[in-house]
């Protein structure tokens, strides 16, 4: 049987970057939405075309690793010859848990597939780009982690969500982006944003969900530019600071988000200080969740500018709606996190992550457990 063979992942015709390489690169602007018409061969080979790998023995898609573009990963559909940079979605299905709010569960899917990923991991090359990864939730952490952030969703207007191109909550568990474990990916140019339902503390989960939705409204705003110079934002930092090299490269520094670790009260914790990106992230997380952390003229300058952009995109996040937003924080007071002391032969220990007090006991409103 004759076979069309594509050899267009060789040419990255919009010169994109690659659509999935964490925050920092997953932008990809093309307006065909990521579809690139390929260049054809026919073959009669049977079997896919022999640059290409499959994804599992049921999936319809091929991947291949471009050699031209760094490994970058590439797609195309057997029966269809459809071609994409941009990694295919999962097999899902929409949530149906009554006890989360509708409007939650009309963007929320679970992912269906026992395992997912990019591409296959390479026995060749340990390091070998692999895409988003991750499982299937299991029904207990999905029903939690829907719960909580249910609130969170509902506190945007529909327009605002609309405009800033959401489409999809992916619900999975054990989410890595090639290789390096991550709790929540945002695919920006599909407006997916991969969540992981596992166990961790329910202020985490709400912070980090902002956090990621801010990353798609700057996305919005500026395109692949979200990295780059901001004089109206940078006029807000020391004199001479420069950024760092991404939040990908603080992953193993397990204080960074704390906000003792800030080397400056113009930065919310030492996170804030790996990109412009992540420093805009980080605040805008604040702002949703607990206002009262942003103390210095130089947090609350940043965050009165994340404001004024949030309103240029939707008119109904006036003041009126960030007082309904601050009377919310109020009603959520478990800010509490279980840490380890090395010191203490591993003895847990609970820490709250606003005002930093620190317990040997659980307290009575704390949610996580040891």
């Amino acid at each position: 049987m004759k076979r069309k063979t594509c050899f267009s992942c060789c040419t990255d015709k919009d010169g994109a970057v690659d659509p999935a390489d964490s925050v920092e690169n997953q932008a990809l602007a093309d307006s065909s939405g990521g579809r690139v018409a390929p260049d054809t061969v026919s073959t009669d080979e049977e079997g896919p075309p022999s640059k290409f790998l499959r994804l599992a023995p049921d999936n319809p898609w091929l991947v291949c690793r471009s050699p031209d573009h760094g490994g970058k990963l590439f797609w195309m559909h057997e029966h269809t010859q459809e071609t994409t940079w941009r990694q295919p979605l999962p097999r899902l299905a929409q949530l149906t848990l009554e006890s989360v709010d509708a409007r939650m569960r009309a963007s929320c899917f679970a992912v269906t597939d026992a395992t997912f990923f990019g591409a296959p991991a390479s026995t060749r090359d340990p390091k070998a780009r692999t895409g988003i990864c991750g499982t299937s939730p299991t029904p207990g952490p999905l029903q939690r982690t829907t719960e909580a952030l249910a609130p969170e969703h509902c506190l945007y207007p529909k327009r605002f969500l609309d405009k800033v191109g959401l489409r999809r909550y992916v619900m999975c568990e054990e989410l890595r982006y090639n290789g390096q474990r991550r709790r929540d990916v945002p695919y920006l140019a599909s407006g997916t944003l991969y969540i992981d339902v596992g166990d961790r503390a329910t202020r985490r989960k709400r912070h980090s969900f902002h956090h990621e939705l801010w990353h798609m409204v700057d996305f919005h705003l500026l395109g692949n530019a979200f990295e780059a110079p901001d004089a109206e934002w940078s006029i807000h930092n020391p004199e001479g600071f420069t950024y760092g090299h991404g939040g990908k490269h603080m992953r193993s520094d397990s204080s960074s988000s704390q906000l003792s670790s800030a080397p400056h009260e113009e930065f919310l914790n030492r996170y804030s200080t790996s990109s412009i990106a992540e420093d805009k992230a980080e605040i805008w997380a604040c702002l949703m969740c607990y206002q009262q952390v942003l103390k210095s003229p130089a947090l609350r300058a940043k965050a009165a500018l994340l404001k004024k952009r949030a309103r240029g995109i939707c008119s109904e996040m006036n003041d009126a709606w960030w007082e309904n937003v601050v009377q919310q924080q109020r009603l959520l007071v478990d800010h509490w996190e279980v840490h380890y002391a090395d010191q203490q032969r591993g003895k847990a220990y609970w820490c709250n992550w606003v005002t930093e007090e620190r317990r040997w006991t659980k307290p009575p409103e704390a949610a996580s457990t040891a």
